[in-house]
């Protein structure tokens, strides 16, 4: 793929459909709906470079998601531009459009606010334009733009979590598993709550940070993306990210392990590396390693199916 034509090609589109879009009402409309979009943008990208910069994986998951519903919508967008809205339809979008314009303002505390604003105003867009049928017709993207609307979904999911499992389970769950895994190695640990303590040395606590959760999400939604790229079967997809979860949860007990044999025989600067971006990023590239080559052993060995978009 030529990406420098790509891009030429891209942009070329981007302002012919400016051009087109400002000389009509409903371009009008639309173009306002994306400035509040634009202004959005203002507080999402530097949430994403934060999170990228601070090590974790979740924050190139997004911006790969984003891709590949871009690229979906690109290579689609002869066929999406056939879509034709009713005038019911047409006036319902406007309705989310500048309802979602009026109420931006207002939900400029937080995140998550603007985020839920922001997809009102996308799908009043998308309804606007080319009618209900485009959310059946292209799920991938739409499913994309689910994803990445909130610069940091892993928050998202991990408040879900919370509301549908006892307080500090996964943390407890954890601690059990790491502390007999350091008995195998001869360590009389002791899992006590969310603590394994090895005496007489000291303990260390697994809190939610290094319960595994972000991990398993983001190898989850890795899968996802490889299932759609490799166009495999959904219920493959869901195979795929299944052994992502797993994975995740089995690499994160040697992390606990170590950062507990750091944290109490090795000093705190040994700790603070393991617990870092750097020691973090480590384990990230071993459980991706890992669990790509088990992927591909998988596809490989059954013929690609292709996913509707």
């Amino acid at each position: 793929m030529n990406i420098k034509k790509y891009i030429v090609s891209f942009t070329q589109w981007c302002l012919a459909s400016l051009r087109l879009a400002s000389s009509s009402w409903h371009g009008r409309i639309v173009l306002l709906g994306l400035t509040a979009g634009l202004v959005y943008l203002i507080v999402w990208v530097p949430r994403v470079v934060t999170r990228a910069a601070q090590g974790s994986a979740g924050a190139p998951l997004v911006v790969g998601c984003l891709a590949v519903g871009f690229y979906q919508l690109w290579t689609n967008r002869q066929a999406i531009a056939q879509l034709q809205p009713t005038e019911a339809d047409r006036a319902m979008g406007y309705l989310m459009i500048f309802g979602g314009v009026l109420l931006f303002p207002f939900c400029r505390f937080a995140v998550w606010s603007q985020a839920m604003v922001w997809m009102v105003i996308l799908a009043g867009i998308a309804v606007s334009s080319w009618g209900p049928s485009f959310f059946v017709k292209y799920r991938l993207p739409v499913m994309m733009a689910l994803l990445t609307a909130y610069p940091q979904p892993a928050v998202f999911a991990r408040t879900v979590w919370r509301v549908f499992t006892p307080d500090a389970w996964l943390e407890r769950v954890m601690t059990q598993v790491s502390a007999a895994a350091l008995r195998l190695i001869g360590q009389p640990a002791i899992a006590d709550a969310t603590f394994i303590r090895i005496p007489p040395h000291g303990l260390v606590g697994v809190g939610e940070p290094c319960n595994g959760f972000s991990m398993a999400l983001t190898i989850a939604a890795t899968g996802l993306i490889m299932g759609i790229i490799y166009n495999q079967k959904w219920h493959r997809v869901l195979i795929m990210m299944t052994v992502g979860i797993v994975l995740a949860m089995i690499f994160n007990v040697p992390r606990i392990m170590l950062l507990a044999i750091a944290s109490i025989y090795w000093g705190e600067e040994a700790y603070n590396f393991w617990h870092s971006t750097w020691g973090a990023q480590i384990f990230s590239a071993v459980l991706f390693t890992v669990y790509y080559y088990t992927v591909m052993a998988v596809i490989k060995k059954r013929p690609k199916s292709k996913v509707p978009a």
